[in-house]
């Protein structure tokens, strides 16, 4: 009696029935690859020490932080995020070392190789505006400007509101996109993306606190002013 042949998987995914009939395999290893991301922060680290070392005022540890934290997601949310949101349908059959890095990150999570419509509309959002608030924010702290905590608080809960989202629909599909070995699991997936939960949520109760005490300073004057 003839019995169904089980369909072949040609790639190394999950779920192990996603449609990539498309994928190829990487031209880089994995060493290669995260060395050429690694360069990348590293020169965006350098560009931002050197702006802080040219802004005319006095900033704190936190200040410098926040530049170096910012240029670097404006960096990755920009260009990283933005090349998968341009290039989401053939990622998985693409020889560029920004595809391979996707299809390495891929294991954490495979809705990235397969134009899953919620990754891609949030990495579209992530990349525009993310990217161009986390540069906003980098220059209120460079040039003092009143903008900063506003574009702080607003980066900063973007990053928060798309990440929760993202790993919250995982999760409720039962991380079926996700590959369970530890190294992919709580590396890459909870790991990574556990830095754009704890920075943000700092970074915006510290914004949510200084236009507070700017409010109420603002307030306590306009009181003074009224009685005089």
């Amino acid at each position: 009696m003839a019995t169904e042949q089980e369909p072949i998987v040609l790639h190394p995914y999950y779920p192990r029935d996603a449609p990539l009939s498309h994928y190829v395999p990487s031209t880089f290893n994995v060493c290669e690859a995260f060395a050429t991301l690694g360069s990348a922060i590293a020169v965006l680290m350098f560009t931002s020490l050197v702006l802080i070392r040219k802004s005319r005022h006095q900033l704190s540890c936190k200040d410098k932080f926040v530049v170096v934290w910012m240029l670097v997601c404006a960096g990755i949310h920009i260009v990283l995020e933005g090349y998968f949101s341009f290039n989401h349908k053939n990622l998985a059959g693409m020889q560029t070392i920004m595809a391979d890095l996707w299809r390495e990150y891929s294991h954490s999570d495979s809705r990235y190789l397969t134009s899953d419509p919620f990754t891609v509309i949030m990495e579209g959002i992530t990349a525009v505006f993310d990217g161009s608030f986390a540069v906003v924010t980098a220059y209120g702290v460079l040039s003092d400007s009143p903008i900063r905590y506003t574009a702080q608080l607003v980066t900063s809960l973007m990053q928060l509101y798309g990440n929760v989202l993202y790993m919250g629909i995982n999760y409720m599909e039962g991380f079926r996109y996700t590959n369970p070995h530890p190294y992919y699991f709580y590396g890459y997936f909870v790991l990574m993306n556990a830095v754009w939960i704890v920075i943000p949520s700092y970074l915006f109760v510290d914004a949510v606190k200084n236009i507070y005490r700017g409010m109420l300073i603002a307030k306590r004057a306009a009181i003074v002013k009224k009685a005089n």
